[in-house]
């Protein structure tokens, strides 16, 4: 299993511009989810409201990223098909790439909070802050904990898209391509 998800990793990294389009608006979707559930307490329920919009977007945008995945490379699941790979083998495939880029997103969000925290820690003295348990702009729980539910999100897309794959035929593969 984890074999065929490195090679989705390694499929989806030749498609550069949807793989860095999606993983940029995953990682802007967790870092304003979770944004708003660190300030529910002092926005109240406006930030409970737009964290509901961000999490309803990222059901959209998964099933947008499933459907493009199976969509722009039917012709490589059908020939994955031709050679012998499964159906189970394709999902085990595109799940590897969609939790890989919900994944990165998070990674991503983490890596930027903690750069951020940090270079106010270090220039805490230059801008004379004397509270240095404000410098966090969002704590690490509601980041895993919009992840978990952005990985969730990912796993029922996978299981949507699971009737796409099996609509893949080989046949698309060896059909001439048209000019």
């Amino acid at each position: 299993m984890f074999r065929l998800s490195r090679m989705g990793v390694r499929l989806i990294l030749r498609e550069r511009k949807v793989f860095l389009i999606f993983t940029v608006i995953y990682s802007l979707l967790i870092f304003l989810t979770s944004l708003f559930l660190e300030n529910i307490a002092q926005l109240g329920e406006i930030a409970l409201f737009l964290a509901l919009i961000f999490i309803v977007a990222s059901v959209i945008l998964s099933l947008l990223y499933a459907w493009l995945l199976v969509r722009r490379n039917k012709r490589n699941w059908a020939t994955l098909k031709c050679i012998g790979y499964t159906n189970g083998n394709i999902i085990r495939m595109l799940s590897g790439i969609i939790l890989f880029t919900a994944l990165l997103g998070f990674f991503v969000v983490v890596e930027i909070l903690f750069h951020y925290t940090a270079a106010l820690a270090y220039l805490s003295p230059i801008l004379e802050i004397t509270d240095v348990t404000k410098l966090t702009l969002i704590g690490l729980t509601p980041v895993t904990l919009t992840s978990f539910l952005f990985l969730g999100v990912q796993i029922l897309s996978i299981a949507l898209i699971y009737r796409k794959v099996l609509n893949v035929r080989p046949i698309v593969a060896l059909k001439q391509v048209e000019a």
